[in-house]
């Protein structure tokens, strides 16, 4: 995946990457460096993903001038499969006027999209978010639309050594 945002970075997509990482997981913090992203050690917490995530969103909006226009890719590491044209597709709609957007993959319809794109205006609702929840839920609570970006394909979990033995295959075949 930090090929998949250094390509995006280097396309004038996303200005900067920022890795959230247990405190002791080095390998992390050298592969994040090695990328050119900012890795970042998560201090208290639970470990739940809306911890993380409050995390994240903190040390972005602390890095940020409140004058600029910004938004914050929310990417989930256990889906390596971005792709650019899908980053691009979500800026491009950001660009447009929509604060709150996610891919709409048509291989899987049913199931909500990620990447999570978010203007600078709604980073605040991340003070909402409890347990394994993101800030979709958050935001929905609030009555604010997530616009869904129609995109090919899938971005599928990568949550066990069988599901990376299946991508694996996957993009051998391809190749």
């Amino acid at each position: 995946m930090l090929v998949k945002l250094g390509g995006a970075r280097a396309a004038g997509l996303l200005v900067n990457t920022i890795v959230m990482h247990r405190p002791d997981d080095d390998a992390i913090r050298t592969l994040a460096a090695e990328y050119r992203a900012y890795p970042v050690a998560l201090r208290g917490g639970d470990g739940e993903l809306s911890d993380t995530l409050r995390a994240g969103i903190e040390v972005v909006a602390a890095r940020e001038s409140r004058h600029e226009q910004a938004a914050l890719l929310i990417c989930l590491g256990d889906q390596p499969l971005i792709r650019l044209e899908v980053i691009r597709a979500l800026v491009d709609g950001w660009k447009n006027g929509s604060p709150a957007l996610r891919p709409a993959y048509r291989d899987a319809p049913d199931t909500p999209g990620h990447p999570l794109l978010v203007d600078r205006s709604l980073w605040h609702y991340a003070a909402e978010m409890r347990g394994d929840h993101g800030l979709a839920p958050v935001l929905t609570r609030h009555g604010i639309a997530i616009r869904g970006i129609p995109v090919g394909g899938s971005n599928p979990d990568v949550d066990t050594l069988e599901h990376l033995s299946q991508l694996e295959e996957l993009a051998g075949s391809a190749s």
